[in-house]
């Protein structure tokens, strides 16, 4: 469960649909209607529209995606090391 909200706040954060109002912190909502207009968000579906027009992507998206990426690896290796070291109920 923890994984689909990780993914969940990734797609949201990657897609600028989390944070300020402003162009700026959406950088792939423009990139979104114009490369994937009939994909719906959420589900992560968008996010792999996104990802298979890599090169037609703004730098400011790309550079959003990549950061969503490593933030998204990070949270994976948490994850896992947690699953393999438990901390004991206090």
């Amino acid at each position: 469960m923890k994984t689909i909200r990780t993914a969940a706040f990734v797609a949201a954060s990657v897609l600028g649909l989390a944070g300020a109002a402003n162009a700026q912190s959406k950088p792939c909502m423009a990139d979104a209607a114009r490369l994937c207009p009939d994909v719906e968000p959420g589900g992560g579906a968008q996010m792999a529209c996104l990802k298979s027009h890599s090169d037609e992507l703004s730098p400011e998206c790309k550079k959003k995606v990549m950061q969503a990426k490593i933030k998204h690896e990070e949270q994976k290796q948490l994850e896992q090391q947690q699953q393999q070291h438990p901390q004991p109920p206090q």
